[in-house]
């Protein structure tokens, strides 16, 4: 099966496992490994405590990230095959001039394997921290544009847009090769798609059911023709938890889990309500350290195990990856298996990152 699998790089000290550890996944095979960009994480604070997880008395908070900036420089210099990505950035906290020279950067340290990924970001990693949230699909669009400008000019650049501004700016920094670093979005919605098609190179939704992910790609794709490139301008990608389990009677266990079910609040309220599901607080709007023990764990109990199943790859490393075959079938081309089972029992956690390998291997083999 012609795919491409990426997993999720350590976000927490110390820093030499991280490193270690996706030197551990070049080794197993894997093709990518993938950071986020978060200040702030899903879990709130006031439910992080030895009651609901082991993991509390060993990490005091659930905020605890690195920058992927960094890690991805860190990892790149160290691994001679393996692509390092962010998934994903926003232009609101990094200007796109930055991007454009970070991207670039960490080109050259890697010899060509960076993968820009970007989206409009999460109010809870903005707001907190003064930035101004106002507009931020617009605001990509905008920043890409300004990022291609500065890779492709030889010289100086003005660009006079409503989000930024340029005045004589350069970006004298060139790519390695002929190839400008590749760069991914997480797009959901109709305009988001578009840009998608017209601007980037990969798409990197959360998990859609097949039938969607199929009908957004062919949105893509007539959005690229339209824009003069070719229908497979854009690698279509998948960035997807996975809940993986030895049998039934344990997959139910992690699917009731209240660390797994609260990752569900990143679905838009149109999915709950398609399975009858009263919607949580959207997750542009959600600001986890802002929300008190009893506001969390009511989001939590009105989210009913079967949204775990919609939203994550579940079951048996066998069913997984059939289920994942289905979407290759559809069109994905690069998966990212984001292993959650931690959460739901971290007596799982070591069998869980050996059954991604199977999963691996099963899919390679297809």
């Amino acid at each position: 099966m012609d795919i491409e699998l990426g997993v999720p790089g350590q976000i927490m000290p110390p820093a030499e496992r991280a490193v270690a550890l996706a030197r551990r996944n070049e080794a197993d095979g894997f093709d990518a490994v993938w950071w986020p960009c978060h200040l702030m994480g899903w879990h709130p604070h006031s439910i992080w405590d030895t009651d609901l997880t082991p993991f509390a008395a060993a990490q005091p908070s659930p905020h605890t990230y690195f920058d992927p900036v960094a890690m991805m420089a860190a990892v790149g210099v160290q691994t001679s095959r393996i692509k390092v990505g962010v998934a994903v950035t926003d232009l609101v906290r990094r200007h796109p001039a930055m991007v454009a020279n970070m991207a670039l950067t960490i080109d050259h340290l890697t010899r060509g394997r960076v993968i820009l990924g970007l989206g409009s970001g999460e109010r809870m990693n903005i707001v907190p921290y003064g930035g101004d949230f106002a507009k931020p699909v617009g605001r990509l669009e905008e920043g890409l544009k300004v990022i291609r400008l500065l890779w492709e000019s030889e010289g100086a650049v003005n660009f006079e847009g409503r989000f930024f501004h340029l005045n004589n700016a350069v970006q004298g920094l060139k790519p390695l090769a002929d190839r400008q670093p590749p760069i991914w979005t997480a797009a959901h919605g109709p305009r988001m798609l578009g840009i998608t098609g017209r601007l980037a190179d990969g798409w990197l939704p959360t998990k859609l059911e097949p039938p969607l992910y199929q009908a957004s790609l062919e949105r893509i794709r007539a959005a690229s023709l339209e824009a003069g490139r070719p229908p497979g301008a854009v690698t279509p990608g998948l960035l997807a938890y996975v809940l993986v389990a030895p049998d039934e009677a344990s997959l139910r266990r992690l699917q009731e889990a209240p660390l797994v079910r609260a990752l569900m609040v990143m679905l838009g309220p149109e999915v709950f309500e398609s399975m009858g599901v009263k919607s949580p607080e959207g997750w542009h709007e959600l600001v986890p350290a802002a929300l008190s023990r009893s506001e969390a764990l009511a989001v939590i109990d009105g989210i009913p195990p079967r949204v775990v199943d919609y939203y994550c790859f579940c079951g048996t490393p066998e069913q997984i990856a059939e289920e994942v075959k289905g979407y290759h079938d559809v069109g994905l081309r690069h998966l990212i298996l984001w292993n959650i089972t931690p959460f739901g029992d971290p007596d799982l956690a070591g069998w869980s990152f050996k059954a991604l390998k199977q999963i691996k291997d099963t899919l390679k083999q297809f």
